[in-house]
């Protein structure tokens, strides 16, 4: 087993999704015995196949887009009250302080 290299040993882990479609292979003579319409419905059946697989390839990679972009949305927000409470703080600070610079102090 190979040892992980320097520049990857810090990296977590990713989870990957692979799919396959298998489908059923029909090997059949192309003979002239076949009728033209049972080889269009074999042509039309394979594309049938092909426009539904690849429909349930784009409905899975759109679930996975859309969980990606509400994550990113999530961290967006979260950040962004973050830098509202800080500059909040900052703010009241400066205020504070300020205050605190002009105040008139008078000894009797």
């Amino acid at each position: 087993m190979a040892k992980p290299s320097e520049s990857t040993s810090g990296k977590t882990p990713a989870d990957k999704m692979v799919s396959f479609n298998v489908h059923g292979v029909i090997y059949v003579d192309e003979d002239e015995a076949v009728a033209p319409i049972e080889r269009e419905i074999r042509n039309l059946a394979i594309g049938l196949t092909s426009v539904k697989d690849e429909q349930e390839y784009i409905v899975v990679r759109e679930r996975v887009h859309r969980n990606t972009a509400e994550s990113t949305n999530s961290r967006v927000k979260w950040w962004s009250i973050l830098q509202a409470v800080v500059i909040f703080a900052v703010v009241a600070w400066q205020v504070y302080y300020l205050k605190s610079f002009f105040e008139v102090k008078r000894i009797i």
